[in-house]
């Protein structure tokens, strides 16, 4: 983006970046569906293996990650601990888990591990494009 105004919402808030981490291509669509708004949220890319997240994560530096547990290849636990692990505080990304596999103590990992959030994908999907608006709204609050 060339410009402020390229990233500024008419709502004051800035475009906010998402990286979608998801191996069923058709998960993939749906996430995109509900996600992608002009003006107000972008999917950056997709990544579906868990090299592939983390290299597209550190070449996009994404404002938040929706992160699948089970990947074509590694694991969503496996982003979650490698974008923590990577990166300063000030500059930590709001990560979602969406899971089908929604069992406490795969919760209790993610949290561990540094998720900010834990969704079962059968019920929860809705919830991602709420916490994003949320994220979105408290980063053109923490702006002004």
């Amino acid at each position: 983006m060339d410009s402020a105004a390229d990233t500024t919402a008419p709502d004051g808030a800035g475009v906010l970046r998402v990286l979608v981490v998801e191996d069923l291509p058709r998960v993939q669509t749906l996430l995109r569906e509900l996600i992608d708004e002009p003006g107000r949220f972008e999917v950056q890319a997709v990544a579906d293996t868990e090299s592939q997240a983390i290299a597209q994560y550190r070449a996009l530096q994404p404002d938040a990650v929706v992160i699948d547990l089970s990947l074509r290849e590694g694991t969503g636990l496996g982003v979650i601990q490698a974008l923590r692990r990577g990166g300063p505080a000030a500059r930590r990304p709001l990560l979602i888990v969406l899971t089908n596999h929604a069992f406490p103590v795969l919760e209790a990992a993610c949290r561990n591990a540094g998720a900010d959030h834990f969704l079962d994908k059968s019920r929860d999907v809705r919830t991602v494009r709420l916490l994003l608006e949320q994220a979105r709204q408290a980063g053109a609050a923490g702006a002004a």
